[in-house]
């Protein structure tokens, strides 16, 4: 029996789909529960019983406490389950009495449990009832109610179900307009306005996140009653809201989650605002929710900061854009200034003693990880005065996060002395805890109250060229090697140091032309500032793909938190430019022509007086000549999807002589894996080895795709099945000769949908539910795969429409392609390759499917066009 767990349902998304939040209400560890075995109606395509099986488990379990289990999991982490509660012992067994969901056809017929399901099952089916009911009638869904709906909510509210909270003022509703007739549709609360929520890279307003919970919490999956009373000026409906325990708006105003939406009021009323405007003046003058966080950032924003009005008592946010020492800093403004900045009351190594000389890096490097880049509140404690010698210098307390002191860090890791203050002068209040931090610290011999370190010993691997080519054979084979930006000599070149590897060098960004310009030209001061701004001293990655003449290293660069290398943040910036030649180097060619196509279009930076119309026609000329020398030679495979992974590729096995060796091969290969040898050493990127499975223990034969140091772990993919998952060095063993891919060939292929994208990963949640579509389409099952061509990516063998046997014997055109479209959960792309050039007519039907999906709002288009959010 799996381990059972306790949680609350907050949410029914469809018969087979619970979202449970933790009994202790915490919303962040959420999680989707699938039923195990069951395959609902969807309510999403408005299929047949799918409004009755959702309310079935919506009226019965929302807010109510239960006890679930996990019996499996997919590849993409999507978990299976069973529920229990007072009233039954399993809701899979319940669902299926009741009629409201089927099994799912490709169940373990191996699972003991199965028989027992088919036989609640065929039971609901001579009982005809729920979805096996032959007289049922179908739910008509509009896409919005009728004028006269509008008009009779008001003087009778219509009954409604929150399906969703997309906002703390905006809800996406299900109008009940007749018993088989609803209308889902987005509704603005009358008489709010609440803070903006995060949207993808766009942050959101001080207590967005937490308006948006509030509501949550009392109305998702509620019902409740809605007056239409008009609508916003982009068409969408405005409703004034009542659950059974109230106005939601009054509540959002009264306990300072929302501020009052004046343009609403033509539409509520003198006497209907009055209340919602006294609502509103409680809230403010108690302080409550966003009132409180306005009141302080106004005080804040009203501070004005810069470096000629720097005042004793002043406070300001900043962010610490350089760390000079131990007790100096440099902070960015928000006004793009730098001014420095010192730790008031304390003394950090210097140099100039000897005592304390050999802690300076070491103690610069403990203020770097704990203060760079982050945004910070700083306070001038006082202003040391001017000297021939030194400049005007604020002396600073500095909070990260506003509650975190840098200065009792630093005394407190033993890397600064506490400075004693003349008597009668001010000090700030956290003074003696400051010295009693310095004295344990000496107590304890941290920092520099102890031993000394040993001298640091970096080797300059860029010195020359003769000296960076042994070290360009070690470093080629890697991925993702930690460093930190030591200094930035220009936008495109970078002194690097990798403290793992006691070196330091030279990384020049791959892909990217050097500025011939002067370094005081405009364009190259603004690319070394955002350079600077986005990387100096940050801990960063590299990959290293080759060198120079002079000694440095070609490779990428990534921020860290980032798989996306430096230099499309450059380039899409305007602040440099692709070179041809070395674009062919790089495995990122194409991000780096997107970027910088993006710049031209938005004619910045270089790109400024960028005119199209120069390069345009003799790119299209020398385009169609090419694609008149090209010839697509379409060829069908049949093949057993094995896997659906994460990005939407798919793992395909050819159904040839081979395959029918794969079931003996596998049977010699988990009796052998007992035997199977320890690795001598960490495996390399693209080495196969055997690697065990966490779903079943066994080993398979898989390649190795990546290693994270950071957890110890090696990304691999089974190379006869294409399951992808993270392994610890301690499940990977040697792989035996007669095992190896010379004596019996990988199975799975990986397979491009053609001129299908699925939802970017900026859309989390539409992205999973392609996901989850393909492998219910397509996982363990048999298609038709049709190779157009070899893909020109890296990470998959071929460009390919799949389609169901079964249905294109009725419609040979119909392939899984164009129905991931149709569905809403495929993106047609728009730039086509060369070899995709011959394919417009395929593009043509696919961009149809799509323009309808994007009219109904299905899938991925559900709130618009979302195409802007990829990356």
């Amino acid at each position: 029996m799996s381990k059972v767990f306790g949680a609350r349902v907050k949410n029914v998304l469809s018969g087979d789909t619970l979202v449970l939040s933790p009994l202790n209400g915490s919303s962040s560890q959420e999680r989707l529960l699938s039923l195990a075995h069951l395959q609902a109606p969807r309510l999403q395509t408005n299929e047949k019983y799918s409004f009755e099986s959702r309310e079935l488990l919506r009226t019965l379990l929302v807010g109510k406490e239960i006890r679930f289990w996990v019996v499996y999991k997919t590849q993409s982490e999507r978990e299976f389950g069973d529920v229990s509660s007072p009233i039954f012992a399993s809701l899979v067994e319940y669902i299926l009495e009741k009629g409201g969901a089927r099994l799912r056809e490709n169940g373990n017929s191996d699972d003991p449990d199965t028989d027992k399901l088919r036989a609640i099952e065929a039971k609901a089916q001579a009982q005809k009832v729920g979805l096996w009911d032959p007289k049922y009638e179908p739910i008509e869904v509009i896409s919005r109610p009728s004028e006269n709906n509008i008009k009779t909510s008001l003087q009778k509210p219509i009954s409604a179900i929150v399906e969703k909270v997309i906002s703390g003022d905006r809800l996406l509703l299900r109008l009940l307009l007749g018993a088989k007739k609803h209308c889902v549709i987005p509704v603005l609360i009358a008489g709010v306005r609440s803070p903006r929520t995060a949207n993808g890279d766009e942050p959101g307003e001080p207590y967005g996140e937490a308006a948006k919970r509030y509501v949550e919490t009392r109305l998702l999956a509620q019902n409740v009653k809605v007056s239409l009373l008009g609508e916003s000026s982009s068409g969408v409906l405005i409703g004034k809201v009542v659950h059974p325990a109230g106005n939601i708006s009054d509540k959002l105003l009264s306990d300072g989650y929302a501020e009052i939406a004046d343009w609403h009021s033509t539409l509520i009323g003198a006497k209907g605002m009055g209340v919602l405007r006294k609502a509103e003046k409680a809230a403010r003058v108690e302080g409550r929710g966003m009132w409180k966080a306005k009141a302080e950032a106004t005080a804040a924003a009203a501070t004005t900061v810069g470096t000629s009005t720097l005042a004793s008592g002043s406070t300001f946010r900043a962010t610490v854009s350089r760390v000079i020492s131990a007790d100096t800093i440099e902070l960015r403004l928000k006004n793009d200034s730098l001014i420095v900045a010192q730790l008031a009351y304390l003394r950090g190594p210097r140099q100039s003693d000897p005592e304390t000389a050999p802690f300076v890096s070491i103690a610069r490097e403990f203020v770097r990880q704990k203060a760079i880049g982050k945004q910070v509140l700083v306070t001038v404690e006082s202003l040391r005065p001017a000297t021939e010698q030194y400049e005007e210098r604020a002396m600073v307390t500095v909070l990260i996060h506003e509650t975190k002191n840098l200065s009792e860090l630093i005394v407190s890791n033993g890397y600064a002395t506490v400075l004693h203050h003349r008597k009668g002068e001010d000090v700030p209040e956290y003074w003696d805890a400051l010295v009693e931090s310095e004295a344990q610290a000496k107590k304890s011999l941290k920092g520099m109250f102890g031993k000394a370190p040993a001298a640091e010993r970096i080797v300059d691997a860029s010195e020359n060229a003769a000296k960076a080519k042994p070290y360009l054979f070690t470093f080629e084979n890697r991925t993702k090697i930690p460093g930190v930006v030591e200094h930035i000599m220009s936008a495109t070149r970078y002194r690097i140091s990798l403290p793992r590897e006691g070196v330091r060098l030279v990384l020049v960004l791959g892909g990217l032309a050097n500025s011939r310009k002067d370094k005081d030209d405009a364009i190259v001061k603004r690319a070394l500032s955002f350079a600077n701004k986005k990387a100096y001293q940050r801990d960063v990655t590299i990959d290293i793909y080759g060198s120079d003449r002079v000694g440095g290293f070609i490779g990428n660069l990534y921020l860290a938190g980032s798989n996306e290398p430096f230099q499309v943040s450059l380039l899409e910036n305007g602040l440099a430019q692709c070179h041809e030649r070395s674009l062919n180097q790089t495995k990122f060619a194409q991000q780096f022509t997107d970027a910088e196509d993006s710049a031209k279009k938005d004619k910045i930076g270089v790109w400024k007086n960028y005119d199209p119309s120069q390069d345009s026609a003799a790119t299209e000329e020398a385009l169609t000549k090419q694609v008149k020398q090209l010839k697509i030679e379409k060829k069908y495979y049949d093949v057993d999807v094995s896997e659906v992974l994460k990005d939407g590729r798919v793992a395909v096995q050819f159904l040839d002589a081979d395959r029918s060796k794969l079931k003996p091969f596998m049977q010699k290969f988990h009796s052998a894996s007992p035997s199977f040898q320890a690795l001598l050493h960490a495996p390399r990127r693209g080495e196969v080895v055997a690697a065990k499975f966490s779903e079943n223990g066994k080993f398979y034969r898989a390649k190795v795709i990546n290693n994270d140091k950071s957890t110890g772990k090696f990304e691999i993919q089974q190379i006869d099945y294409g399951t992808i998952e993270s392994v610890p060095l301690s499940d990977l063993r040697q792989l035996p000769v007669e095992f190896q891919t010379s004596a019996y060939k990988p199975q799975a292929h990986i397979v491009q949908l053609l001129l299908v994208k699925v939802p970017p990963e900026s859309q989390p949640g539409y992205l999973e539910q392609a996901i989850y579509f393909l492998e219910d389409k397509l996982l363990d099952k048999q298609m038709v795969a049709c190779e157009n061509f070899a893909s020109a990516s890296p990470d998959a063998e071929m460009d390919a429409e799949l389609y169901d046997p079964a249905v294109i014997s009725t419609d040979p055109n119909f392939s899984i392609n164009r129905e991931l479209v149709q569905k809403g959960w495929g993106i047609v792309k728009k730039e086509l390759n060369s070899y995709e050039r011959l394919l417009k007519d395929e593009q043509a039907a696919l961009l149809k499917l799509e323009v309808e999906a994007k009219r109904e709002h299905r899938g991925c288009w559900e709130y618009g066009d979302i195409e802007g959010d990829e990356e």
